[in-house]
């Protein structure tokens, strides 16, 4: 690695999908690309079929990560990302591949997780789509296709709504499928019946009210689309009735006439019926008028993530917003007391501002914390008691956009421990958890007991409150339009793990403002 501040801003990015391996070496000042290439690889066909890497393959990415490298040291690149995506973690050996990898390589690999891939597409679009602000004011939905899922996001009003992964890539379908196509005449039939069946829950769970007058496509699985994108343009649009032609076309179409007129592989012409039906069953059910195909994918997101987060390049928008929006929409979806929620997030975002010197957490602890506050009372959807370990098999089990899977499993345990139980041993049951960010865990559980407790009541009593912190203890000061006794009785036992945690007593002060 190593080189300066201004060196690093070239950097070269990896990502490993299911049919190949994608690079590029991109100036993260400008976010333009200096150099992009892919080898193909099909690592999909071992996904699905065999559930595990094969040795073959194993060697392949060897082959095509030295020839990628070879390109990196001649551009004289310092930094090096590499990515695997969400399908990587489905093959059953792929922690052994991971460190095999590295041995041979010394490329380290970081899966990324359904949630993140979401984050870093949209990441792509809102910066690199030059349309994206036009054509978001009206509903829109981004549809990302890869081999093994479909990623659908909503857009409307120019701002993100709602996200979704479902396992429905071409070629998952078409390996399921495959035995029916040799058993059934009607076979596009079969295959439409069985993607619409995917698509239901989806369809129940979007916003209501919204028109999806647009629709984005872009992924590694549009090769079809992507030959028809003019020399020299990154996206084309096409409209309603010109679509139709082409589903037509596809669906009556031999497969060597469809590799001739596109210039495909014959992998890549096995996945073209499953790929437009799915994607015209979605115009159709979505209703969409102007369908916009794109060549962005998910390393484009990467390169624009590693800008912002490395202070290279400011963005236009703040990408923590889609992470709380996403974590609202969750909230939402289980019902919380809105009310409730709110209040205990303000106070906990304001514990944190105020107690930065006692705490010494930085931004990113900040965003766990106000997911955490916002998605804590998630649980009570299933039974209000207990309904803390409700909340975190719901959150273990929900997209939240944006965070990893160590995150997630961290909000998680955030909002099993804002209750009265304390967590100091049952901590220890979560051993892929360094003990860093067991900490930073139990800092934060603290600060959200703390939070949630100034608001037991549930009627949003304190209307102020001003943090200081005296020698041996956090002074909290209150103005409260009514009695607080039930607040202050909640805060003496659920306190006491602040106190364990820093070291400092904690207490409550209130005064009636009516």
């Amino acid at each position: 690695m190593g080189g300066t501040r201004m060196a690093n801003n070239i950097q070269g990015f990896v990502m490993i999908g299911a049919q190949a391996i994608v690079f590029s070496i991109t100036n993260l000042r400008t976010l333009k690309t200096i150099e992009r290439g892919r080898y193909p690889v099909a690592i999909g066909d071992d996904f699905y079929a065999e559930h595990e890497i094969l040795p073959d393959t194993v060697d392949a990415i060897v082959q095509a990560f030295d020839a990628i490298n070879q390109i990196f040291k001649d551009y004289g690149v310092p930094t090096v990302n590499v990515f695997a995506s969400t399908s990587w973690a489905e093959a059953d050996n792929a922690e052994f591949v991971r460190d095999q990898l590295y041995t041979r390589t010394g490329w380290l690999i970081k899966t990324t997780s359904l949630s993140e891939e979401a984050f870093f597409r949209t990441q792509a679009i809102m910066v690199k789509f030059p349309q994206f602000k036009s054509i978001t004011q009206k509903g829109t939905v981004l549809i990302d296709i890869s081999s093994g899922s479909v990623e659908l996001t909503t857009f409307s009003n120019g701002v993100f709504g709602f996200s979704r992964n479902l396992s429905l890539g071409p070629l998952r379908v078409y390996e399921i499928m495959s035995d029916v196509q040799r058993s059934v005449t009607n076979y596009v039939e079969v295959m439409r019946d069985y993607i619409d069946s995917r698509l239901l829950d989806f369809m129940r769970l979007l916003p209501q009210g919204v028109e999806y007058t647009n629709m984005i496509l872009m992924g590694s699985n549009l090769s079809i689309f992507q030959n028809i994108i003019p020399e020299g343009k990154h996206q084309v649009e096409t409209d309603r009735p010109g679509f139709d032609l082409l589903y037509d076309e596809v669906t009556k179409a031999s497969d060597q006439y469809l590799a001739d007129t596109y210039d495909l592989t014959s992998d890549q012409t096995s996945l073209v019926l499953p790929t437009v039906l799915l994607v015209y069953r979605l115009v159709e059910t979505l209703n969409s008028q102007s369908i916009w195909i794109s060549d962005l994918k998910a390393i484009d997101g990467i390169e624009v993530n590693a800008a912002h987060e490395g202070g290279f390049k400011k963005l236009g928008f703040d990408p923590n917003e889609e992470i709380v929006i996403s974590a609202n929409n969750l909230a939402e979806r289980y019902q919380v007391d809105e009310a409730h929620m709110q209040a205990t997030r303000t106070v906990a975002l304001q514990l944190f501002d105020r107690l930065k010197k006692l705490h010494g957490m930085g931004k990113r602890e900040r965003l766990l914390l106000e997911v955490a506050a916002t998605v804590s009372d998630i649980g009570s959807y299933i039974e209000t008691h207990k309904h803390y370990a409700h909340s975190n098999y719901i959150i273990k089990a929900s997209e939240i956009m944006g965070l990893n899977d160590l995150e997630v499993t961290m909000v998680a345990t955030i909002t099993r421990f804002h209750s009265s139980i304390t967590p100091q041993s049952d901590l220890k049951n979560f051993p892929t958890m360094s003990t860093e960010n067991r900490l930073v865990v139990a800092k934060l559980s603290a600060l959200l007991r703390v939070a949630d407790s100034l608001d037991a009541s549930r009627q949003q009593k304190i209307q102020q409150l001003r943090v200081s912190v005296k020698p041996n203890e956090v002074l909290l000061t209150a103005r409260a339009d009514d009695d607080i006794e039930l607040e202050r009785w909640t805060l003496a036992r659920k306190g006491k793990f602040f106190s364990e945690v820093f070291g400092l007593g904690l207490e409550l002060k209130g005064r009636n403002i009516l």
